[in-house]
């Protein structure tokens, strides 16, 4: 595979909040029914227990970074599990063969971004800036489905600074062209279906990254 990746419509984040949203079926409901949807689970309860882990025994930051990969694959198992048509894909070229197949691919990072050098392994590296990867891979748009809204106006640092993305997404977004939205509960579109020419939220476009 090189270049565009025209069978992955879009990247759809479900941040780990979300497990204990009342809203979790119902955005899981719109995503199963989308065709070519790339899904990047967040970690939720699952990397919390990475994150307390690391503080009673000590391990280091790339054993965290890689088991809150580790806890993305749980919370995407479940997720499957709530939603069958959705499917584990451990690597882009499954990525793609799901999603040209018209299914719904649910991303497994670990051990793919192992060793992918352009996302440090530190806390301020999260499934936000893991799917962002995975767009600016693809040439895809990046939905990302937060337990909270963009305030209007606000821009990637303002955001970042605010905790509603992690720290280390405005610098990967540098050059990315393609569109960025952030929905929060508020944002649930009424549809049956996410529709990648008008995803639902704030839209934060790539000309505001340059």
């Amino acid at each position: 595979m090189n270049g565009a990746h025209p069978s992955v419509r879009h990247v759809v984040k479900l941040g780990g909040s979300q497990a204990a949203s009342p809203r979790l079926r119902d955005w899981l409901g719109l995503i199963a029914a989308s065709p070519g949807t790339l899904l990047i689970p967040g970690g939720g309860p699952f990397a919390d227990t990475v994150r307390a882990e690391q503080q009673r025994l000590g391990y280091d930051e790339q054993a965290a970074h890689e088991m809150a990969m580790l806890a993305m694959t749980q919370f995407g198992r479940a997720l499957c599990a709530l939603a069958p048509a959705l499917t584990l894909a451990p690597s882009l070229d499954r990525i793609e063969r799901i999603c040209e197949g018209g299914g719904v691919a649910v991303a497994v990072p670990w051990p793919l971004l192992a060793t992918e050098t352009e996302l440090p392994a530190r806390w301020d590296v999260t499934s936000d800036s893991i799917a962002l990867w995975f767009a600016r891979r693809l040439k895809a748009p990046l939905l990302l489905i937060k337990s909270v809204s963009a305030p209007p106006g606000a821009d990637l640092a303002a955001l970042a600074a605010a905790g509603v993305i992690d720290r280390f997404f405005p610098s990967l977004a540098a050059g990315f062209r393609f569109p960025i939205h952030l929905a929060g509960p508020a944002d649930l579109p009424a549809g049956s279906s996410l529709d990648p020419a008008r995803l639902p939220g704030a839209a934060l476009f790539a000309a505001q990254f340059a």
